[in-house]
């Protein structure tokens, strides 16, 4: 003897399930569509998403100071002679040598030789010359291209809704 009971639906209602599978026979996925980045969040992604370039594109400086080759023989007391300016938008064209600093603010491209930035607290000008106050580790305040991600890299998944974070994110790799 069965002590299972049928579901007893009230007059004019169906059970869930049939209900479901009435109302989704017809649903069709929408196509996608390309809209502007402005238009984005809110907007759910068709296909997966992938960096189209590297963040950051080269090695820059996390801080303002002054970029040099760290060199194996690095103490204190140690000076370079400055030779130039490496702005954000404006990187220094050379090639920095041993004994060489070249300027460096904040999201600079650091020039080719050059693996640490000494912030430029810790750091003594007099002239052309500079000297550290205190010691800094080799690769210290540079940010390495491709740190935050790399060409190719997945970023988004297909399916996913995009907040203005993503938004961000997916502006930052295009």
């Amino acid at each position: 003897m069965s002590h299972e009971k049928t579901p007893v639906m009230p007059q004019g209602l169906m059970p869930v399930d049939e209900a479901l599978a009435l109302v989704t026979h017809d649903v069709r996925a929408l196509p996608a569509e390309t809209v502007e980045i402005s238009a984005a969040v809110g907007r759910v992604l068709a296909a997966p998403l992938t960096a189209r370039r590297s963040q950051p594109p080269a090695d820059m400086s996390a801080m303002d100071g002054y970029a040099f080759g760290y060199g194996p023989d690095l103490a204190l007391p140690a000076s370079w002679t400055v030779i130039g300016e490496s702005a954000a938008g404006r990187p220094f064209e050379g090639t920095i040598a041993h004994g060489e600093a070249v300027r460096i603010f904040t999201g600079a491209v650091l020039p080719a030789g050059a693996d640490t930035v000494a912030i430029q607290e810790n750091v003594a000008r007099a002239g052309d010359g500079i000297s550290l106050k205190a010691p800094v580790a080799r690769g210290r305040n540079v940010r390495l291209a491709g740190f935050d991600f790399q060409a190719g890299s997945p970023l988004l998944p297909q399916g996913r809704r995009l907040s203005g974070r993503d938004v961000m994110l997916a502006a930052a790799a295009d």
